[in-house]
């Protein structure tokens, strides 16, 4: 997926057309630490949930506003890149699960997330309804399977 193009003016909402659209500006939104577009890309509802990798669940529009505003407060730049994607759409609903590999570009450190993206189709197009990323477990090699009894 690639995060490269300009965001929509704030001042006039964008209506994403599709759930990727919706996914791909969040994703923007992120890497820019842009509010505004941040919350263009989430429902306006109190039902909407945004959990980031340690962090505390913040539940309603005002709540996940508020956590981003904290996060992109906080100076760190991060770019990201997602892998394996998995997307299940419907109708009025879609989920996008995906592995973030993220790196900041002030001194290049890196993590990985394991992240939820869950998109609702609203009268102005998708948007986001939760978001939940956590942080990646270590990688360990499977132990042998043993013989089945």
């Amino acid at each position: 997926m690639s995060i490269t193009q300009t965001m929509p003016s704030a001042r006039t909402p964008p209506i994403f057309t599709s759930p990727q659209d919706a996914a791909v500006a969040f994703y923007r939104a992120f890497e820019a630490r842009d509010l505004d577009a941040m919350m263009a890309t989430w429902a306006d509802d109190e039902d909407v949930v945004c959990v980031h990798p340690g962090g505390a669940r913040h539940v309603g529009y005002d709540a996940v506003r508020a956590g981003f505003e904290h996060l992109f407060s906080a100076g760190a730049r991060l770019h990201f890149r997602l892998e394996q994607i998995v997307m299940i759409e419907t109708v009025g609903l879609a989920m996008q699960s995906a592995v973030e590999q993220l790196h900041t570009g002030d001194d290049g450190a890196r993590g990985v997330a394991i992240a939820t993206n869950v998109l609702m189709r609203t009268p102005s197009g998708w948007r986001i309804v939760c978001h939940h990323a956590s942080p990646a477990p270590a990688i360990t090699d499977l132990p042998q399977a043993g013989p089945l009894h």
